[in-house]
């Protein structure tokens, strides 16, 4: 099924790192990562742990059902991010 995923990641954060890292991740779920679409450093509503601004990151994303709970879990404890979004696509 296909997903769109927003990522909102630490502004000091190396993008690129954090793209190939979650494009191995989702490797190992047995998904495909789409083409990445950056929407830039933006300041926050309100700070998130902390901090004040954001990349704001996003993809499409194949992934099988289960493997959707499993990304999740690793997206909500890694320290680089501070707020994802998974939707389901149309």
């Amino acid at each position: 099924m296909k997903y769109d995923l927003t990522v909102l990641v630490k502004g000091a954060q190396d993008k690129d790192a954090f793209a190939d890292k979650l494009e191995k991740l989702v490797k190992v779920l047995s998904g495909k990562l789409g083409k990445l679409t950056e929407m830039g450093k933006k300041p926050l509503a309100y700070k998130i742990k902390h901090v004040a601004e954001a990349i704001y990151l996003n993809w499409i994303v194949e992934l099988p059902g289960p493997s959707v709970v499993e990304l999740e879990k690793k997206l909500t404890n890694d320290k680089e991010v501070l707020r994802h979004l998974l939707v389901k696509a149309e």
